[in-house]
């Protein structure tokens, strides 16, 4: 299963570049960006997302147009007076504060999680998942705390932070994307840490925060789809794909700043904008490379591979992403 996989992430080079559209709807009848291998990895899977698998080289239609002015619109917004932005979560500031302060420890995070229920039985099950292989149970909070460790459990805590924003509302689009959204997310923090991680980024936290919020824009994009569909039309069109993206990357960002993410987290989600060709920094590269990994899993497991056994993504980072890629999401298989 995982040769064909392999193949396609072996021989990259050590530059990364993003699809991007045009930034303004106003552009409807300009040529949608050329895509490159890699980038067929991406809209392969916005094809999964929006229900339509072969986009047409057509102008906007009513419906496509209305949603990319909404989203626009609502990046440009006060977004905490918008109904389609996630409110942040209550306990997030305190949280993020806590994992900030290296005085902190695996009792003060346990207190923490054990004012909240839900987050103990979270724990408990984690703790005890195959995802650990642990030899026998961990019978306590405390015992299931040291466990995860502080990585583990500052984790586990975001995921129960944001897995709720994915869950809180639901029509045509977000109902398919939802789901999509989260699972993919999820991989593409973990991937994202592990490659932190690996080249000795001391603020690993940052890199897993900004894959689990990467697709925060892309939920609101499929909100707002939500909003104004009236089955009468589709998002069809490759140049409405493009800009969608493009105005669901800004608006990831938007959101990161107003929840006041670290400032790590933030420079990644930004640097998701960027226009093509553009060499990365690392922290957006890792991202970009995380997200590339994630989406090609969650492709191959449905069977919606883009392109022929011969496709190689090109500019996707560095190679050596490949090996930590696959043992990260080896895990997720055995925890699934």
């Amino acid at each position: 299963m995982w040769t064909r996989f392999k193949a396609l992430f072996v021989s990259l080079p050590r530059t990364a570049a993003v699809l991007r559209g045009t930034s303004s709807a106003s552009r409807a009848q300009r040529a949608p960006v050329e895509h490159s291998q890699g980038a067929d990895i991406e809209q392969a899977f916005l094809g999964l997302l929006l229900g339509v698998h072969s986009p047409l080289p057509l102008a906007l239609n009513q419906f496509e147009l209305a949603s990319i002015r909404r989203l626009e619109s609502i990046a440009d917004s006060a977004l905490k007076d918008h109904a389609l932005i996630p409110r942040v979560p209550a306990i997030l500031p305190r949280l993020l504060t806590s994992f900030r302060d290296p005085a902190t420890s695996s009792r003060d995070l346990a207190e923490l999680v054990g004012r909240d229920l839900v987050s103990v039985s979270e724990v408990m099950r984690l703790a005890n998942s195959p995802f650990y292989r642990r030899s026998s149970d961990a019978r306590s909070l405390e015992q299931a705390v040291l466990v995860l460790g502080q990585r583990g459990l500052r984790q586990m805590v975001a995921n129960i932070m944001l897995k709720p924003v994915y869950n809180s509302r639901r029509g045509h689009f977000s109902s398919i994307a939802a789901p999509l959204l989260w699972g993919q997310a999820e991989k593409t923090a973990a991937i994202s840490a592990a490659l932190a991680r690996e080249e000795g980024d001391p603020d690993e936290f940052s890199a897993y925060l900004a894959g689990l919020s990467s697709n925060l824009g892309l939920l609101i994009g499929a909100r707002v789809l939500d909003s104004l569909f009236d089955g009468s039309e589709t998002p069809s069109s490759q140049l409405f794909r493009a800009q969608w993206l493009q105005a669901s990357r800004r608006l990831t960002a938007r959101v990161a700043r107003a929840w006041d993410f670290p400032e790590p987290a933030r420079d990644a989600l930004a640097s998701l904008q960027l226009d093509a060709d553009v060499l990365l920094p690392a922290c957006g590269r890792r991202l970009y490379s995380a997200e590339r990994f994630s989406q090609y899993h969650g492709l191959l497991s449905r069977g919606r591979l883009p392109g022929s056994e011969g496709t190689s993504p090109r500019r996707l980072a560095h190679a050596e992403h490949f090996s930590i890629a696959m043992q990260t999401l080896a895990r997720f298989d055995r925890r699934a």
